[in-house]
């Protein structure tokens, strides 16, 4: 390393560890101070994307040269240089596996996810990685340990052309941040849509029915909302099958379900409006069966798809 370099990233200095930290703490601030600002977007994606995963490759790699392998020859090891380019691409990778882990053990029944769940978890992984990663660090030689360099660039007066240049990308990189940070701040809520979810008898995602015996009656909860601009008149439609034939059901008592054509209820919601009710059916014949529910619009379009997966014993 040259004399010229400074050192931003060093013994005594961990600011990396320090700055993911605070990327994942602010993160889970922004949503409750500042939830439509462009910046909680932009600390949330290195929340779940980079922070985590740099804060393991730094506890699992502290040093500047990490053991790859032992060779046959007793007390030789081979080592390798891990630059900041390969341990950011390793952060990427191993964020992305951490988070989709995390979040399958919490949608099998252990803990609700919510986003209080996330950032906790995303806080307590990342944090418990920095710890161990500063105090690996500490016990290297200081020579060994990790570091960031910065080496300034030799001083040199522009040319014309050069300066233009420079002019020319800096105007182009404002011009692109001014327009994405409208396009993030822009309200979505003017284009028009409808609003469709099932969830459990409890409200619940992951409370969905799986298993049921034949003639078992299983209950979900079913939400529309319209955000149309106006009145609309939808259909429900429950079935084994992919297919959009119907006949009408009552939706107070439970509905039976057989291969073949499905059932059906029509309903009306005023702008803005919403009908959160249950409902309830039953499968007669033993087997697996995927349960079709769809939504069409009054001019038979269709407005969304849910089906689940069911075992009839």
């Amino acid at each position: 390393m040259a004399r010229s370099d400074r050192i931003l990233v060093g013994p005594g200095r961990p600011y990396d560890i320090i700055l993911v930290c605070a990327v994942v703490a602010v993160a889970a601030l922004l949503p409750v101070y500042m939830p439509s600002s462009p910046l909680a977007w932009f600390f949330g994606f290195a929340a779940v994307f980079f922070c985590p995963g740099y804060a393991i490759v730094s506890a699992l790699l502290p040093g500047r040269v990490e053991v790859l392998a032992r060779t046959f020859v007793q007390h030789q090891e081979r080592t390798q240089a891990i630059t900041m380019l390969e341990r950011s691409a390793i952060a990427i990778g191993l964020s992305a596996t951490t988070v989709a882990l995390a979040s399958t053990i919490m949608t099998r029944g252990l803990v609700e996810l919510n986003a209080l769940s996330v950032s906790l978890t995303l806080i307590g992984i990342t944090f418990a990685a920095s710890a161990v990663a500063v105090r690996r660090r500490s016990k290297l030689p200081p020579g060994d340990q990790f570091i960031i360099a910065y080496r300034p660039p030799e001083r040199r007066p522009f040319a014309r052309k050069e300066a233009a240049v420079a002019a020319l990308i800096i105007v182009a990189v404002m011009g692109l941040g001014v327009v994405a940070s409208t396009g993030l701040m822009s309200d979505p809520s003017g284009l028009p849509y409808s609003e469709f979810e099932v969830a459990g008898a409890d409200g619940r995602l992951d409370h969905l029915p799986s298993t049921l015996s034949a003639g078992q009656v299983a209950t979900v909860q079913i939400t529309a909302a319209n955000h149309l601009g106006r009145a609309a008149d939808y259909t429900l439609i429950i079935s084994l099958s992919d297919s959009m034939s119907a006949t009408p059901f009552d939706p107070s008592a439970p509905v039976s379900l057989s291969p073949g054509a499905g059932r059906s209820t029509t309903f009306t919601l005023d702008d803005e409006g919403s009908v959160q009710r249950d409902l309830s059916f039953s499968i007669s014949s033993p087997g697996q069966w995927t349960v079709f529910l769809r939504l069409v619009d009054a001019g038979g379009s269709e407005v969304m798809t849910l089906w689940m997966p069911i075992t009839v014993t």
